[in-house]
């Protein structure tokens, strides 16, 4: 054992539990509708397989909403109590996601510092819905995603007419943009 590690005994036979949740849109902009519809998807299924279903029979997001929902429905009886419950990033989100001009970019990069966007809805624990534990603020609104050339030579973002600052560094532009937009708005 090397310095500083500590020593644990392996769990029990049968008593190592999974994990207990996941999240959905860190750091992206999915509306608030669209991830928790997923995480529901994300959880149902795997509700499904733990009682011997294949994942692959599962609906996905592309399902249409009516047919995935039937599915659910006829397939996944497990109490909500005992499925994965999830959380979802509401930090960038409150416009939705960025369309960029169609055959504009090569690589439009649509996730990395897309313009006009906003803050989304405020971190909270009530969600009204028994899988989705809380909507939080994952990412820090305002931190870079990076250089985004958009399928260009750079150096700067096209979209935005800027050369973006480094990942994770504070963005004081879009930091305002996200404040500027933010869905519901602040105050």
């Amino acid at each position: 054992m090397a310095l500083g590690e500590e020593h644990r005994a392996p769990p029990p036979e049968g008593r190592c539990r999974a994990g207990q949740g996941f999240f959905t849109n860190a750091s992206n902009h999915q509306t608030e509708e669209a991830n928790s519809w997923y995480g529901t998807l994300v959880s149902s299924c795997l509700a499904y397989v733990e009682k011997g279903g294949a994942g692959a029979d599962c609906p996905d997001q592309w399902w249409p909403r009516a047919d995935a929902r039937a599915w659910l429905d006829a397939h996944v009886d497990a109490d909500p109590a005992r499925m994965k419950h999830f959380v979802t990033d509401s930090s960038r989100n409150g416009r939705g996601p960025w369309t960029a001009p169609a055959g504009k970019y090569t690589d439009p990069q649509e996730w990395c510092n897309p313009p006009g966007r906003g803050l989304g809805a405020r971190p909270t624990t009530r969600t009204g819905d028994p899988l989705h534990d809380a909507r939080l603020w994952i990412k820090i609104p305002g931190e870079s995603d990076g250089l985004c050339l958009r399928g260009t030579k750079g150096p700067q973002d096209p979209e935005r007419r800027t050369t973006d600052p480094a990942a994770g560094t504070w963005f004081p532009e879009q930091a305002l943009e996200l404040v500027r937009f933010a869905q519901p708005p602040l105050r």
